[in-house]
């Protein structure tokens, strides 16, 4: 998730006003594709802040408001089918291990012996069909003398898709020199369940109380198999040329539990107070690497220095957050209503565990073999029991991650005129974040940051007429590094790997925003809004440039400035409506474009310095939407067509020697229809990425004028057909 060309460590997701840690432990945000419309009762992305909202942002603050219950009951079922373009005509691999539903196997082998209860054999799967099916339903009741409302509300999802794609993997020397050149295909499957539930009890239309509960697991695997040039894991073959196959698995499971309760305590003093409780586990079991060297005649020979290993991890992530807030209404001198003082506390409290272990296998005097219709199990069962392979089991890696912040705030909102209004508040908070890490190649180790801060906040609104209104809003804020950041464990890819960095320090951010509101009619809106960002020590991944391909965390320069203009306008090219009919035909379009500026001075360890800019920040954002909406009585028809695009922008920050590493721009394309034969019965067709465009990663070489492609791949188009009844 990218705002304003901040990444996924400078924005934050809110569930009902809560911070929800991802369903994948590598993020700080939990992706957003998991909220459908049939989940969501609406969302806001916020990106001014003040003294109420969490500190530990830059770009936007999204809240997603989970659905209620609307009306007296309501039940729904929703099913589709599909297919991803490249999966569909390729003979597709699924490695062992998962069922139906995704969850894995993670048994270890016990007493250390080569007993492990997965294949080395991926599977054929004989037709990659992308599918979901969910229900959703709820009830109301009325309870007492009182007639105090109780209503429920649940959502249940599956979905299974797969996807093929054909890549190039490279990397290169700082003068440009290729040292891995190869090709591969990866075979990928995600299986996701979402359970989402939601009580909501009103008492003496006074005081509301709130439970909602969500479950997310997200499994995520694929087969990759890669071959070609790679003279740092092929240094056994004459050529280093070589064949490998990864099998990786990520079975993430988050819980949600959350109870609110808002209390109108007089007529001017309300009461809110809440707690959320989540809980992730996130498991990589059994991922299965195997790397083979050529010799000569189509043979090879199994590749020495433990390349070949099994590897098992797992992370558990506790998060607990508190928060209470009074709000005192104010009398002012105009006789509106939106004057009011807000003071309250908020806490977090995070621990996060990680464990990982590997078994290692290295041949000794194994014959050249072919790889073709080869058996891995039988060829390593054969050889471990004839002594020409040895298992060997890795010391365990471990760190600990915790993160506890209090936070007081109190924050005014006063007409300061009849066209002005104001807020202003003070934010403390009190940051203790601690990592303990025992990993190889770094000494064991604990490492605290400890802050305490001070955030301001402004912001003003002006209504220079009916139709238009001009907002300012100031702040500060800050950026924690997240656990992998911090972390110095090193975790190894197909090109690259990366490593925290426990050294690393929060940035502070300073944040400005001048936005102007045009209301041209209802539904219609034209915004334009500059902003500018002064962030101290921000935080960037950076390119060591070693022989591993190590990537790492630094705090890339002692500040940064981050300025831009960003247009928003929904408009409705016509929009009919007749009533004796009860028809309505509406064209709309929506168009968010923006143009982001970003510069720092790079000041990393034996490296130039130099001018560049923020990792993941697009100099040009677009995002344009045209809709077609029918309605007749109980028929309708909505068709939408949805492009984006992202300009070029910097993947991977280059130091000692190395240019940076950009992610080349990517444009999309996406169709979106539905059809409503009545109020029961709708039908939805979609498809997606259908420009298919190639994502890419390049480099520049240091003393030649080269392009280098790191990375390329294409997705495929995705196109699904779905049936939904509501009884």
């Amino acid at each position: 998730m990218f705002v304003r060309g901040l990444g996924d460590r400078y924005n934050v997701t809110l569930l009902n006003g809560f911070a929800i840690p991802s369903e994948d432990p590598q993020y700080k945000n939990i992706a957003l594709e998991f909220f459908g419309t049939d989940i969501i009762q609406n969302i806001s992305v916020n990106k001014v802040f003040s003294s109420s909202d969490y500190s530990d942002v830059g770009g936007a603050s999204i809240n997603i408001i989970s659905k209620e219950l609307v009306g007296d009951r309501a039940l729904s079922l929703d099913l589709s089918g599909g297919v991803n373009s490249a999966a569909a005509g390729s003979d597709f691999l699924r490695q062992d291990g998962s069922g139906y539903f995704g969850f894995a196997n993670t048994s270890r082998p016990s007493d250390n012996q080569y007993n492990f209860p997965n294949s080395l054999n991926p599977k054929e799967v004989s037709m990659p069909l992308n599918h979901s099916y969910g229900i959703s339903g709820g009830k109301s009741f009325r309870l007492g003398e009182n007639n105090n409302p109780l209503s429920f509300f649940v959502v249940a999802s599956h979905s299974t898709d797969y996807s093929y794609t054909e890549e190039i993997v490279r990397n290169t020397t700082t003068d440009g020199t290729i040292w891995q050149d190869q090709t591969g295909d990866k075979f990928s499957q995600n299986t996701n369940q979402l359970v989402l539930a939601n009580a909501l009890l009103g008492l003496n239309r006074k005081h509301n109380l709130q439970y909602n509960f969500m479950l997310v697991h997200a499994n995520d695997q694929y087969v990759g198999e890669y071959s070609g040039y790679n003279s740092e894991r092929h240094q056994g073959s004459p050529t280093y040329m070589g064949f490998s196959r990864r099998q990786q698995t990520n079975d993430n499971l988050l819980f949600v539990n959350q109870l609110l309760s808002d209390w109108k305590l007089t007529n001017s003093l309300k009461l809110d107070v809440g707690i959320s409780y989540n809980t992730i586990k996130g498991l990589e079991p059994d991922r299965r690497e195997n790397y083979f060297s050529l010799k000569e005649d189509n043979l090879y020979d199994l590749t020495r220095s433990n390349r070949n290993k099994r590897f098992f991890s797992e992370l558990k992530n506790n998060d607990l957050n508190a928060k209470a807030a009074l709000t005192f209404k104010l009398k002012n001198r105009l006789g509106t209503d939106n004057s009011q003082l807000k003071i309250g506390y908020s806490g977090r409290f995070v621990d996060d565990k990680f464990e990982a272990i590997e078994y290692n296998f290295s041949p000794l005097g194994m014959p050249s073999l072919s790889i073709e219709n080869l058996d891995m199990d039988q060829l390593f069962e054969q050889n471990l029991a004839n002594g020409q392979l040895t298992m060997t089991v890795g010391d365990p890696n471990s760190y600990h991650v915790t993160k506890q912040i209090h936070s007081a705030f109190a924050e005014a909102s006063y007409p300061l005129s009849k066209v002005l209004t104001g807020n202003i508040g003070l934010r403390m908070d009190r940051v203790d974040l601690t990592v303990e890490h025992h990993v190889t190649h770094v000494a064991p180790g604990k490492e605290a940051i400890k802050k305490n801060y001070f955030l301001p906040s402004l912001n003003l609104k002006y209504d220079l007429n009916d139709k238009n209104s001009v907002r300012f809003g100031a702040s500060k804020t800050y950026t924690l590094p997240q656990s992998k950041e911090i972390s110095p464990y090193q975790y190894v890819n197909i090109s690259f790997a990366d490593q925290g960095n426990p050294d690393l320090k929060p940035s502070d951010n300073y944040n400005v925003d001048l936005k102007w509101d045009f209301y041209m009619n209802p539904g219609e809106l034209l915004s334009v809004t500059g902003f500018y960002k002064y962030i101290v020590n921000p935080i960037g991944r950076v390119d060591q440039g070693n022989s591993a391909g190590l990537l790492t965390y630094d705090n890339i320069s002692d500040h940064a400035l981050v300025g831009g203009v960003e247009l928003e306008l929904r408009k409705n090219i016509f929009n009919r409506f007749n009533s004796e009919r009860e028809q309505m035909n509406r064209l709309s379009a929506g168009l968010n474009a923006s143009y982001i500026y970003t510069n720092l001075r790079l000041e990393v360890l034996n490296t130039d310095p130099r001018n560049t800019g923020l990792e993941g920040a697009s100099p040009f954002l677009a995002n344009f939407d045209l809709s077609y909406n029918y309605t007749k009585k109980e028929k309708s028809f909505v068709a939408s067509l949805i492009f984006n695009y992202f300009s070029d922008r910097i993947h991977t920050i280059g130091a000692r020697g190395f240019n940076d590493i950009i992610e080349e721009g990517v444009p999309t394309l996406d169709f979106a229809s539905s059809y409503n034969f009545n109020k029961q019965f709708s039908l939805k067709l979609r498809a997606s990425n259908l420009l298919n465009a190639s994502y890419r990663l390049s480099r520049e070489s240091s003393t030649a004028n080269e392009n280098v492609i790191l990375n390329e791949f294409r997705k495929g188009q995705n196109i699904s057909l779905g049936v939904s009844y509501q009884f």
